[in-house]
């Protein structure tokens, strides 16, 4: 099983290197396509309006009204960081070797953006870098957006290389638990180790059944690996149980499952996704 469609948020971010050069490892040898998607952050609805409002070389049309000059020279930035981006995209994918590339340029918010394209792909990346230093929470938000929004699983990558070397997986056997461990079956083939945590007795959220052991390595069957299930007490606070664990395993991947739950976009996340999202220092599989 691989991803033959790898969607990567490319932007001025710090860590675009490391989303490429990941991308890179998963397309190696095999015929992968990796998408580089920038997004101006612009209105569509107004990119839309635009062009009736200016001409192609950017000149007033006639009975039209001006775009105050703050505006514009707002837009035209927004365009060259764009193209500056993706020219930066392409040759990083060069120098990893990815011998199937495209790229795409969008005038739409950046979660809508990921969310729309992100379902033709199997896997989107993005990273964290470039929202820190705005609001943690503004930061998960986004992220869990996409996760929940986009039919594919999102790889989020953060401060902590992903290095392949031990995988943890939040296991509580939620229909979302399992798509998510299903769909980072392509990154564990080539990880080290793997992990699994059932916390207390690891009831089925809406169900009394208990997570069951036997239904995780189901799911895992394809690989050809052992995997070591642990058993941790039940914790008001499974999101900080969940980091703490990683960080006791010195795990570099965390896979879990997100639910979705009846919200507006912006109010306060909390529970253990939110958690985990806002405060993990190592890369995330995010899936719905």
């Amino acid at each position: 099983m691989r991803y033959r469609s790898i969607l990567i948020y490319v932007s001025n971010a710090i860590d675009l290197e490391g989303r490429v050069r990941l991308a890179a490892r998963l397309a190696s040898g095999q015929s992968v396509t990796v998408i580089g998607l920038a997004i101006s952050g612009l209105s569509r609805f107004m990119s839309q309006v635009l062009p009736a409002v200016t001409g192609s070389a950017g000149e007033v049309l006639p009975g039209a009204a001006p775009l105050p000059a703050e505006e514009q020279e707002r837009r035209e930035k927004k365009h060259l960081d764009m193209t500056i981006s993706l020219e930066r995209f392409k040759v990083l994918a060069q120098e990893f070797g990815i011998a199937r590339i495209q790229t795409l340029r969008v005038d739409d918010d950046a979660a809508a953006a990921l969310s729309n394209h992100g379902n033709t792909a199997d896997l989107i990346v993005l990273g964290k870098s470039e929202l820190h230093g705005i609001d943690d929470r503004k930061d998960s938000d986004f992220i869990e957006f996409v996760a929940l929004n986009a039919a594919a699983p999102v790889l989020a990558i953060s401060e902590k290389p992903f290095s392949w070397r031990h995988a943890l997986i939040a296991w509580n056997g939620s229909s979302a638990a399992a798509r998510a461990v299903r769909n980072a079956i392509p990154l564990l083939q080539d990880v080290g180790a793997i992990s699994a945590v059932i916390f207390g007795d690891g009831i089925v959220p809406g169900t009394n059944a208990s997570a069951s052991e036997d239904e995780l390595k189901q799911c895992l069957s394809s690989l050809d690996k052992p995997i070591d299930i642990l058993h941790r007490p039940a914790a008001t606070d499974v999101g900080h149980a969940l980091l703490a664990l990683a960080a006791e395993l010195d795990a570099d991947l965390i896979v879990m499952g997100c639910v979705a739950h009846p919200r507006w976009r912006g109010v306060l996340l909390g529970g253990t996704t939110g958690v985990v999202i806002a405060e993990s220092p190592v890369a995330l599989l995010l899936s719905r």
